[in-house]
């Protein structure tokens, strides 16, 4: 018999593009791929409003102005009545604050994601949780919440293909050569926030670059202060000729591609997404042992973890990295590996949906 088809509302707080987003997207994508209705309520003049727009989700300008907006929270249990929805499923602690509120006046089943290690105080205590790694579920456990109440759902990312590592005469290289002739290209993909870690990586390139032919890419959008300061960062190190900055791109397969090695010096970090994308382009990565890097990154099997806050262990994993070209190779074939058995859209849906199906179990045995 075919399991009834979910009539999924997706709320999200957001007004700019990151792993959040990201996620919403690829998760409207994977439902509505499988005969799931979606539907979307949020603000829809950022990035992720206008994605689920143009994508022809039902969608519903949503403010949520501050924790305490009770017109947006009636709002939003109008638009869930009118698109018939089944479950409500917020995502960080707005969404999930006025899903929850919803859920609760229309006697819905609510879920909400947690995306982060630091968020946890506006999950209402009858929403069922998901964590993006088990590093989120313990820092939910240590806040107090109760450990039943939460899963663990590592994010999944659309398959890019594996593609070679560069060699040396890939076009557009340019600079001194390695003994095997190439520059080792280093990539960051990510927001430009302080948080992940430029400076570091930074600081680590300026001290290799006279030992190893290297250059950095950096890609994400620039329109913050931190790309500001990085870029002078860059300036006052002697760097401008060894990094690249190239914006916001829409092309993964294409911006992974020149990468050799990707780089995660993040000071803090949930599981992050450029890392399992990393994986499926089949790069190996450089990475800080922080938050739920480790659940991506296996230390000596699909990449190298270095302590958080330190450019010089960054630097020596690079040096490591840039001058044992078989050591990269085999990296980069586990990580493949890891990442077709453990992060891929369909697996990241069939446990959502049984944590859609545990909710709504739930929520059936409640008196109304």
């Amino acid at each position: 018999m075919q399991p009834r088809a979910h009539r999924v509302v997706l709320v999200a707080h957001s007004h700019v593009v990151g792993g959040i987003e990201r996620h919403v997207v690829t998760l409207a994508e994977g439902l509505s791929g499988m005969g799931h209705h979606v539907a979307y309520a949020g603000p829809l003049d950022g990035w992720l409003g206008s994605r689920m727009r143009s994508a022809g989700y039902a969608c519903m300008h949503l403010p949520m102005h501050g924790m305490y907006d009770l017109w947006s929270a009636w709002r939003l249990a109008k638009f869930c009545r009118i698109q018939q929805a089944t479950l409500l499923h917020g995502h960080a602690q707005r969404g999930a604050r006025y899903s929850g509120w919803a859920a609760r006046r229309l006697g819905l089943p609510a879920v909400a994601t947690a995306h982060s290690t630091q968020g946890w105080k506006w999950f209402d205590r009858d929403t069922t949780l998901i964590a993006v790694s088990r590093a989120v579920r313990d820092a939910l456990v240590a806040a107090g919440i109760r450990s039943e109440r939460i899963h663990v759902v590592h994010s999944g990312v659309e398959d890019i293909g594996a593609t070679p590592l560069p060699g040396a005469s890939a076009p557009g290289r340019t600079g001194a050569a390695d003994r095997s002739g190439q520059v080792l290209v280093l990539g960051m993909l990510s927001r430009l926030e302080r948080v992940k870690g430029h400076d570091i990586a930074l600081e680590a390139l300026a001290s290799i670059r006279s030992r190893l032919p290297v250059r950095l890419v950096v890609v994400g959008p620039e329109d913050t202060e931190w790309a500001r300061q990085i870029r002078a960062k860059a300036t006052a190190l002697g760097l401008d000729d060894l990094v690249e900055f190239q914006g916001l791109r829409n092309d993964l397969p294409a911006a992974f591609s020149q990468f050799d090695v990707v780089l995660s010096p993040s000071r803090r970090e949930a599981l992050s997404l450029t890392l399992i994308e990393a994986a499926a382009a089949a790069r190996p990565s450089i990475a800080a042992d922080i938050g739920g890097i480790p659940e991506v990154v296996v230390h000596e099997q699909t990449g190298l973890l270095v302590p958080p806050e330190d450019p010089d262990a960054l630097a020596r994993a690079i040096l490591r990295l840039g001058t044992d070209p078989e050591l990269r190779a085999r990296l980069a074939r586990r990580a493949r590996e890891r990442y077709e058995q453990e992060f891929t859209i369909d697996a990241m849906i069939q446990k959502t949906l049984s944590v859609y199906t545990g909710a709504i179990a739930g929520q059936a045995g409640k008196p109304r």
